[in-house]
């Protein structure tokens, strides 16, 4: 089914916000695929997404992610809305692809989007499998401005020798962490990544965040930004382009709104 459904654009994005820790401003989203089948049925990411990364279909559902982000993106800036930058998940496994770059790259130059308005995630467990490519990646993504966000920090078991010897721009904390928020060893851990992190000029992020306290202590301890549930569940495009809407336009703080 897995080709008919990316041929007839069964394949969505739904959207779920960042937000700026300190001033509790709407600062971004990460694109998380979905699967709408024709019959309106939702498959979760968990159903195919595996099986995808063992077959490699995932490269070509990670690049129709990336086209499909800017194209909403320019159709968005074209409507008068003011976008936020979109990151979009690239698996490990596009990296032994040699032309993956310039292909990214030429979608991003064929939608005529500025880099500004995207960027692309990357798990933890990919930076181990091949420093020297992806360097090489990074550095040519760079030269075009898209950053890079390395997903899941703190899963792995060589973090502190990546951030030594890849030039990362934002690290996303692993929910795991987040989730044990209220352990001091725990809290320490997390403030001393963060200290790390900023010492390095690197922007963090803290996924998973569900409660008030989680985020208080994130916001206590310096942590940039904040995604989760506290402030936002995925969502499809047109529910985010009205908090867009909201956000920019109706003089309104969401996040300060929906927590008081």
């Amino acid at each position: 089914q897995m080709e008919k459904a990316l041929a007839e654009g069964e394949f969505i994005a739904y959207y779920q916000p960042k937000y700026s820790t300190k001033e509790q401003k709407l600062i971004g989203a990460e694109a998380l695929v979905r699967w709408r089948r024709s019959d309106g049925i939702i498959v979760p990411p968990y159903q195919f997404v595996p099986l995808f990364e063992r077959n490699g279909f995932i490269n070509k559902v990670d690049r129709y992610m990336f086209e499909l982000v800017c194209r909403q993106q320019m159709r968005w800036l074209k409507q008068g809305l003011i976008p936020v930058p979109i990151s979009v998940n690239m698996s490990r496994m596009c990296l032994y692809d040699p032309h993956i770059v310039d292909e990214y790259i030429g979608v991003l130059n064929g939608s005529g989007l500025s880099a500004a308005y995207i960027k692309l995630e990357l798990t933890e467990s990919a930076f181990f499998e091949n420093i020297s490519i992806m360097n090489n990646v990074i550095e040519a993504l760079h030269k075009v401005g898209i950053k890079v966000l390395m997903d899941d920090f703190g899963t792995g078991y060589s973090s502190m020798m990546m951030l030594k010897n890849v030039a990362i721009d934002v690290l996303k904390l692993d929910k795991s962490f987040v989730d044990d928020i209220g352990d001091d060893r725990s809290e320490k851990i997390i403030s001393n990544i963060i200290y790390l992190a900023h010492s390095l000029q690197i922007e963090l992020t803290a996924e998973g965040v569900e409660t008030a306290a989680q985020f208080e202590f994130l916001k206590s301890v310096g942590c940039d930004y904040i995604q989760g549930y506290y402030f936002g569940k995925p969502q499809p495009a047109e529910d985010f382009a009205a908090l867009l809407q909201k956000e920019f336009y109706d003089g309104s703080d969401a996040g300060a709104d929906k927590k008081g």
